[in-house]
């Protein structure tokens, strides 16, 4: 797919991952719908930075793990562009917590963010997508939601991220050849959180990485960019874990 024009919708794209890739496909010249639950401000900061370097970008504010507010985030972006050729379910976040006392509202709260937000957002698209006969579904998931993987001190994110996997190996089998589904699974990806870690801990977590380091959000971003050019590949999970599961 040659991203010149083409409409990519990014959930989750203030900060992070989902910002570096908002940012590059933009460059690639894609028209970006920006979104985010809370951080507004980081959204349209992003907005602003497309469109000062010549590109084209809405920011659209809403909580994707809701029915309603996922319809109207892809709703608005076909108001503002005409369609949508790209989905990118970013939209996450990690929690830990201790299995014996952990709630079902605290599974739920993390499958919501992490899980249900990728359902609901791909229902809305998909028929869209089939209808023009095109269209692509790219999805964030983790090394923790691998077979062989996962963290047991945030089990709730490595199970939801273990149904993003599997749903994006079912909606490739369910869609394709009209909608290819495919997904990322990072390693620890540099953020500001892990900044505030005592140094300790920042040193055993990039010691699971074969490379010693951090992987940088630009690097997931670029991942993504691949995917989306890519038109020989759906139900696939691309590891972008710097040898996380070699240790």
């Amino acid at each position: 797919m040659q991203l010149k024009d083409k409409v990519v919708v990014v959930t989750g794209s203030s900060s992070g991952i989902g910002q570096a890739t908002a940012l590059f496909f933009a460059k690639e010249g894609a028209r970006v719908v920006v979104n985010s639950r809370n951080n507004m401000q980081g959204g349209q900061a992003v907005v602003e930075q497309i469109v000062k370097e010549g590109g084209k970008a809405v920011y659209i504010q809403a909580d994707v793990s809701q029915s309603e507010d996922s319809k109207k985030l892809i709703d608005q972006a076909v108001q503002q562009f005409g369609t949508v050729d790209v989905l990118i379910n970013n939209a996450g976040g990690y929690e830990s917590q201790d299995f014996l006392t952990s709630l079902k509202e605290d599974w739920q709260r993390i499958f919501d963010c992490n899980l249900f937000g990728a359902i609901l957002c791909s229902q809305h698209v998909a028929p869209m997508m089939l209808k023009q006969g095109r269209g692509k579904i790219l999805n964030t998931a983790s090394v923790y939601g691998l077979e062989h993987t996962g963290d047991p001190t945030g089990m709730a994110y490595s199970v939801a991220k273990a149904g993003v996997i599997s749903l994006t190996k079912n909606l490739a089998k369910l869609w394709s050849p009209q909608i290819l589904v495919n997904a990322i699974a990072p390693g620890y990806v540099h953020i500001p959180r892990f900044d505030q870690y005592p140094e300790v801990v920042q040193k055993d977590m990039k010691s699971e990485m074969r490379l010693g380091r951090w992987i940088e959000p630009d690097e997931i971003a670029h991942a993504f960019l691949f995917l989306a050019q890519n038109d020989a590949m759906t139900g696939e999970i691309v590891h972008v874990d710097g040898g996380f599961r070699l240790k």
